[in-house]
């Protein structure tokens, strides 16, 4: 029996998700619907804010390949100014376990999505109106009790930045503009985020486990780069995290997780801290 069914409760191999902290996803392929929730406390707007993430995955040929998307909606507490709400960047993507035997307790997996362009209308959306790719190679293992991960990727911006030439307003595409009517420099501008995060997982008995991590992101201020807001920020972010997993049934899952931003100074820090709540059910026999 794999590693990424749920089976029968008798020993870890048999239960064992691989569910990252980070996000409350599987790292495996799977048949699988997650809801996740997240709030960040004190963010850079001096707000909180809330996400919630629909995820749903389907594998294919035993395992070994998955198609899944997300759509994420975030809901913004904020300080002397009115509450708003946005739909976020959407993503597509896919999962490839290539070389392994899936009846191992060692897994590598290939990741990657594609993220939507959000739309110009910035009172319903958010997320950036780019196309963006997200790839990743992880690497697990599960020994006895303990399990291993780590994951190495990051974030591509597929599209340029167009000119801000109040093509929205006027509906005149910035192509067609005479060459006088030059637009101003983009606000943003887009560059490589670079991703890197490790846990480890040990289980306390087969239905729960606890967890700990670190995630490196390089730049710090991820795909979207302001020329005026971003300058005196750190070069890179890392977060720690900790909380514990419970399987309390053959097909649910829920998962809690405390993160902790490692940059602490009010000027830059992205967020004070944050949660992830995430419930995920399974389909499909194992």
């Amino acid at each position: 029996m794999s590693a990424h069914h749920t089976g029968s409760s008798d020993s870890p191999n048999a239960t064992a998700r691989f569910v990252d902290p980070f996000t409350g996803k599987r790292e495996k392929p799977s048949n699988y619907l997650v809801i996740t929730q997240d709030y960040y406390k004190s963010t850079r707007e001096n707000s909180n804010l809330f996400t919630t993430t629909a995820f749903a995955e389907m594998n294919f040929f035993g395992g070994r390949f998955a198609l899944n998307a997300a759509v994420p909606w975030n809901y913004y507490q904020q300080r002397n100014r009115e509450d708003a709400a946005r739909v976020g960047k959407s993503y597509l993507g896919f999962k490839y376990q290539p070389f392994f035997d899936l009846d191992k307790s060692y897994f590598f997996v290939i990741e990657g999505s594609v993220g939507f362009p959000s739309g110009p209308d910035t009172d319903r959306f958010t997320g950036g109106n780019y196309y963006a790719g997200a790839g990743y190679l992880k690497l697990g293992y599960l020994y006895e009790k303990w399990s291993f991960v780590t994951k190495l990727g990051g974030l591509q911006p597929l599209t340029r930045p167009q000119p801000n030439n109040l093509q929205d307003n006027d509906g005149i595409p910035y192509w067609l503009r005479l060459p006088s009517a030059t637009p101003p420099t983009p606000e943003y501008e887009f560059k490589k985020t670079a991703i890197l995060s490790a846990y480890v997982t040990y289980y306390l008995m087969p239905e729960i486990s606890i967890f700990t991590g670190i995630l490196y992101r390089n730049p710090y201020n991820g795909v979207d780069f302001s020329a005026s807001k971003d300058k005196l920020n750190p070069q890179y972010f890392t977060e720690g995290s900790l909380g514990f997993s419970w399987n309390f049934s053959e097909k649910y899952n829920f998962n809690v997780a405390y993160r902790y931003p490692f940059q602490r100074d009010r000027d830059y820090r992205l967020y004070h801290s944050a949660w992830t709540f995430a419930f995920s059910m399974e389909w499909g026999s194992d």
